[in-house]
């Protein structure tokens, strides 16, 4: 019997959620590279789902930036272009500083030595080249940002964009970008455990998402110019 979109599967998830997370894991791991053509015969057989929740996953996806939908043609994965980055950090950039500010009081001393754990262990990682944990770590600590401050509405703009930016494969490991985000993640824990907003505009705004300031890693870690 055909399944529609919010037919649920053994984890509870919707058909639709089902095919967008098998997607998007794709991409990460690189299976689906960009300007990749999506074989949606394919994907429906393997997943066991039929065509509406494939079109509500694919509307999702094109919504977000990951595809482009060429009506009765085909669907295309999309390139992460260098001319995309300054609008997708700053984006970012405002959007976690405003979290920030308008929560200072919901971290609690408890909540500083979480982030503070997860800047140390993200140290770890990138001290022994473990970017699978890195990452992990990376989405937990910026996670925080979102979860303690439930505006849903940045919510659902600064999700996407992150994942946008952090599922692509990166080409290269740059070893000292990502031990500058580091210092940077530092930075933001000390501004926000002193409550100092001009400290945390700095290190969010003009170094951690600012698209000069990060432009030569992101070149060479995306192969981008």
């Amino acid at each position: 019997m055909e399944q529609n979109a919010e037919n649920k599967n053994a984890a509870g998830r919707s058909s639709r959620e089902v095919i967008y997370q098998y997607l998007l894991e794709q991409m990460k791991q690189g299976f689906l590279l960009p300007g990749s053509v999506l074989n949606l015969s394919e994907i429906s057989k393997k997943l066991n789902i039929s065509n509406t929740p494939l079109r509500d996953s694919l509307i999702k996806l094109e919504a977000e930036g990951f595809v482009t939908i060429y009506p009765r043609s085909k669907v295309v994965v999309n390139s992460l272009e260098l001319e995309d980055f300054p609008f997708l950090y700053s984006t970012i950039g405002n959007l976690e500083y405003m979290l920030i500010a308008t929560a200072l009081d919901k971290y609690t001393p408890e909540i500083i030595a979480e982030l503070r754990s997860l800047a140390e262990k993200m140290k770890e990682a990138v001290k022994h080249g473990e970017l699978v944990q890195y990452d992990g770590l990376h989405y937990a600590f910026h996670d925080m940002f979102v979860r303690l401050n439930r505006n849903k509405f940045a919510e659902r703009i600064i999700l996407p964009i992150k994942s946008r930016l952090w599922d692509f494969p990166r080409r290269n490991f740059i070893k000292e970008w990502f031990e500058n985000a580091n210092k940077e993640h530092d930075l933001i824990v000390d501004a926000i455990e002193k409550k100092d907003l001009q400290a945390l505009e700095y290190a969010i705004k003009d170094l951690h998402w600012d698209f000069d300031y990060n432009r030569p890693y992101i070149e060479k870690c995306y192969h981008l110019k």
